[in-house]
């Protein structure tokens, strides 16, 4: 009896020994796994990190201007192709910070172009409280023999808002408007305004409401026009709605577009605008091209998509220096 209870307690034993070491087993086996989890998720974290890192670099990287030095070689292959007799060019790469200009400073006539001056201001002074967009302007006799299409639409004696007649005057180039409006705003007046605001020098004259420009003077105007439309408001509607037409718009192309404003008389033929996307750039291109229903409208598109490819070269060419900083 005595025997059996012995064996008995020294089998018991013997389970317990192996039960423990088998528990220990367990145990070390789990601490194990645990420790190789944690240590995964450790390199995980880690490798997010760094990915993180890098994006946060990469993405930092094209925050920052950046011109590639072959850039300056395309212009220079565009503009041997040109006449400088006949031509003007201003190129402005806002976030990359980086012109390209040709005949900057040759005067012209600005023809229709003008017209955005005067949308500036009556714009600027809405916004700043000045100026009431729903006044109207009495659509007299006068303005008939000059009224362009949407003018034509309406009957004489009409009242028209200062709104509508802004839109017409930029989304189809109507003259009749532009003088209701110049007059509303005064000769003298909008001239101050391009001095004393976007340091520009009209020659307009109550008798020649149109003038000459330069392709620097438009630039000035397209930058204001463009800080002016980062404010999400009505003003900025009628604005972005009324340049946004392709009314012998030149600077478009495939499925490119831009906010726009072109000026014909006789041998001028200019357009200026801005490509309003996460890059903007604003062009202006002044010619002595003659008719846009007769081949310069073909030219000067011509010039706007080699100089958007010129940019957009630019702009691959940083994607690919901001990857190989962050990520090579």
């Amino acid at each position: 009896m005595k025997k059996r209870k012995k064996k008995l307690k020294l089998k018991f034993i013997l389970v317990f020994i192996l039960f423990m070491i088998g528990l220990i087993c367990y145990i070390s086996y789990a601490l194990q796994k645990r420790a190789e989890a944690i240590a995964e998720l450790e390199r995980q974290y880690e490798e997010l990190r760094i990915e993180k890192e890098k994006k946060e670099a990469y993405n930092a990287c094209l925050e920052e201007p950046y011109k590639d030095a072959i850039i300056d070689d395309l212009f220079n292959e565009l503009l041997a192709t040109l006449d400088s007799s006949n031509i003007s060019i201003y190129f402005e790469e806002i976030n990359n910070d980086y012109t390209f200009t040709f005949n900057e400073n040759k005067n012209q006539y600005a023809a229709s172009i003008i017209k955005l001056y005067a949308a500036s201001y009556l714009l600027d002074n809405a916004r700043n409280g000045n100026i009431n967009l729903n006044d109207t302007i009495t659509y007299t006799s006068n303005y008939v023999s000059i009224a362009g299409l949407k003018l034509k639409t309406r009957t004489v004696g009409e009242e028209i808002t200062i709104s509508d007649l802004i839109d017409y005057s930029i989304s189809v180039s109507d003259n009749g408007a532009y003088r209701m409006l110049s007059n509303y705003i005064g000769v003298e007046t909008l001239k101050e305004y391009a001095k004393n605001t976007l340091d520009v020098n009209l020659t307009i004259t109550e008798s020649d409401r149109f003038g000459t420009l330069d392709v620097t003077d438009t630039n000035k105007l397209l930058n204001h026009i463009y800080e002016f439309i980062q404010t999400d408001d009505e003003y900025t509607d009628l604005l972005v709605n009324a340049m946004n037409n392709t009314y012998y718009n030149g600077l478009n192309f495939d499925n490119i577009t831009f906010l726009h404003k072109y000026g014909y008389y006789g041998y001028y033929f200019n357009n200026i605008g801005i490509y309003n996307s996460d890059n903007p750039y604003l062009i202006s291109i002044f010619t002595l091209y003659g008719n846009p229903d007769e081949g310069a409208l073909t030219k000067v598109n011509e010039i706007s998509k080699q100089i958007y490819n010129i940019y957009n070269t630019n702009l691959e060419l940083k994607e690919d220096y901001c990857y190989s900083l962050a990520y090579e």
